[in-house]
């Protein structure tokens, strides 16, 4: 959970982080949360305190636990966390693109149909934001082969929901447990 923590941070380069929340005092860009959970006893209270709670703040649950309901937030997605460790070469086609990341944590990753973003924090790899206008399958695969080759070694994390999930499931992937994202 931490690396996607990470990946956020990189992205709103606004956060902050405490042993049990990372969070942004600024409204984060569209598609963030303005603040994630890091353990599961954080409270909603702790995450809530010095965000901007206004209509449009994004909470991501990392364990699924938070009710966050009386402070007027609505489950936006429930998904799944999801792992891999995976040594596999570059899938063909696959290459580096230029970014505007001048950070060597993070690297974008296309073939031209589909791409993914890799982040590192500490021993983790994280893969996000796939996408994909082919087949998902060759797309699971390939964004692997990627995020493997930028962080060799390192396990794999992510979320998922939906066929999305399905998809990582059926190319290796284990599921860790749940998350909740929360939109006001």
């Amino acid at each position: 959970m931490r690396v996607n923590a990470r990946w956020c941070d990189t992205v709103c380069r606004t956060g902050t982080f405490t042993a049990r929340v990372w969070k942004s005092a600024s409204r984060t860009p569209p598609l963030y949360p303005d603040a994630m959970t890091l353990a599961p006893d954080a409270t909603a209270e702790e995450v809530l305190d010095g965000i901007d709670t206004s209509p449009g703040c994004a909470v991501k649950d990392s364990f699924g636990c938070l009710d966050l309901s009386q402070a007027g937030f609505e489950v936006l997605f429930e998904a799944t966390w999801i792992t891999r460790t995976v040594r596999m070469p570059l899938e063909p086609g696959w290459a580096r693109v230029d970014d505007r990341f001048d950070d060597p944590s993070v690297a974008l990753w296309s073939n031209g149909v589909a791409g993914v973003t890799a982040n590192r924090d500490g021993d983790f790899a994280g893969l996000s934001n796939l996408y994909t206008q082919g087949d998902l399958g060759d797309a699971w695969r390939g964004a692997t082969s990627a995020v493997a080759s930028s962080f060799p070694g390192l396990p794999i994390t992510g979320y998922e929901h939906g066929e999305d999930l399905d998809a990582a499931l059926r190319n290796g992937y284990t599921a860790l447990g749940p998350l909740r994202v929360w939109l006001k």
